[in-house]
């Protein structure tokens, strides 16, 4: 059993070995990545970045559960937000792999074979001042060289014994800037390369791992609406949703927050630590804003009443909700305005009730007249994690996923 640790409360980045929780997520995802790559998919502030670095450095530390030690996971995180093109992709990609010293010194000389017959140059650095693929005149060859790239990693993977993961951070967010400034055929192409060489890939020991904030799905849709695109990349990838914490991981980071300098009364601890989880709703960038707030406007001091209040300011402090309008920025960048009217018309409804609401009540409450239309629409907030849903006796009833952006969407937007 772990011992709590001094953990400073922080919205921000924590070293990869004070990650807390999420021991059980990492044994589903490697019993899933011994034989298939997997898609994770969850809104921001969800944990899934910090869920990835701790899978990494778990596997590049030989620290993972008993149970895989013997196949050899190793695993490199790449976030792929802000990247322009792909001969940035690729850069990143050589250059971090190049730097990878936890895996096997990896041999890019097909890569570098390749470029030099294309171009004729007789010196390659890739991603240095003496060579960079991100040129406009080497546009044309991009899929070729990242093709070669591939093969380079996967050949060296394949004289292991193991299986190297490759984690893809935010790269739906990236496809997606790429398709907002007019560059959805670069975009198109990369989809293609993964689609095309991933299996070959997966043979030889690569596994992938594409995660982000916006899933695959919304991209993958709005490039076949508007592009007739039939590609289908993440066919046989397994998708992963993340949960929030148990109450035993929201305790134990609680508890390495109050090592910290927190004060709290030993009589009270553990109702306090309960009322954190229940406010929260276990989730940890709200655990994390709830001690923020003791710390900042309670003076370190834990206490039933000062929870309480930090839980107020969270949900009435506009200062606190930057986090909370994603969840109108994603309705209204993602979706045409009608389908984002319509659905913003059912979490403003379904915000003001106490408990699950039946599919066929919420259509006498809603100004809506086509019936396929809202049952599209409920289909896409439960995908999108906005609802939840339960199926009784046949009939589909429907509540906010959490309790804590239901109470924001009441008292900020309903």
């Amino acid at each position: 059993m772990q011992t709590p640790f001094p953990l400073l409360p922080t919205i921000g980045t924590i070293p990869e070995n004070q990650i807390t929780g999420r021991e059980q997520d990492i044994v589903k995802l490697l019993r899933l990545l011994r034989s298939q790559s997997v898609s994770v998919e969850e809104m921001r502030r969800m944990g899934k970045s910090l869920l990835l670095l701790k899978l990494a450095y778990l596997c590049n530390s030989n620290l993972q559960p008993e149970e895989f030690k013997q196949d050899n996971f190793k695993a490199k995180y790449f976030s792929f937000q802000g990247k322009q093109n792909l001969g940035e992709v690729i850069n990143l990609l050589i250059n971090e792999l190049k730097d990878f010293k936890e895996w096997h010194q990896i041999d890019f000389s097909k890569t570098y074979n390749f470029i030099k017959d294309i171009f004729s140059v007789p010196e390659v650095e890739i991603g240095g001042a003496k060579f960079s693929l991100n040129l406009p005149e080497y546009k044309k060859s991009w899929k070729d060289i990242f093709f070669k790239t591939l093969e380079d990693i996967a050949d060296t993977q394949a004289k292991t014994n193991g299986k190297l993961i490759l984690i893809f951070d935010e790269l739906p967010i990236m496809l997606w800037e790429w398709y907002k400034e007019g560059k959805h055929e670069e975009a198109i192409e990369l989809l293609d390369i993964l689609r095309e060489r991933r299996q070959v890939l997966e043979k030889k020991g690569i596994r992938f791992i594409y995660c982000g904030s916006i899933g695959i799905k919304v991209v993958l849709n709005t490039f076949r609406k508007d592009f007739k695109y039939t590609g289908e990349p993440t066919n046989e990838m397994e998708e992963f949703s993340l949960k929030p914490f148990s109450e035993n991981e929201s305790d134990f980071l609680c508890e390495c927050f109050i090592l910290s300098g927190f004060n709290v009364a030993a009589d009270e601890k553990q109702l306090c630590l309960k009322k954190v989880y229940g406010l929260s709703n276990g989730l940890p960038f709200y655990i994390s804003t709830i001690f923020n707030l003791l710390q900042t406007e309670f003076d370190y001091n834990i206490t039933m009443n000062n929870i309480e209040a930090a839980y107020e300011l969270i949900i009435n402090d506009t200062k606190q909700h930057k986090a909370f309008k994603q969840l109108i920025d994603r309705l209204e960048i993602y979706y045409p305005k009608d389908k984002k009217d319509e659905m913003m018309q059912i979490l403003n409804i379904l915000s003001k009730e106490d408990h699950f609401i039946e599919e066929e009540l919420l259509y006498t409450k809603i100004d809506i007249d086509n019936n396929d239309s809202l049952k599209q629409s409920l289909y896409t907030l439960l995908s999108d994690h906005y609802l939840i849903r339960q199926v009784i006796e046949g009939k589909r009833y429907y509540k906010f996923k959490y309790q804590i952006f239901k109470e924001w969407w009441k008292v900020n937007i309903a």
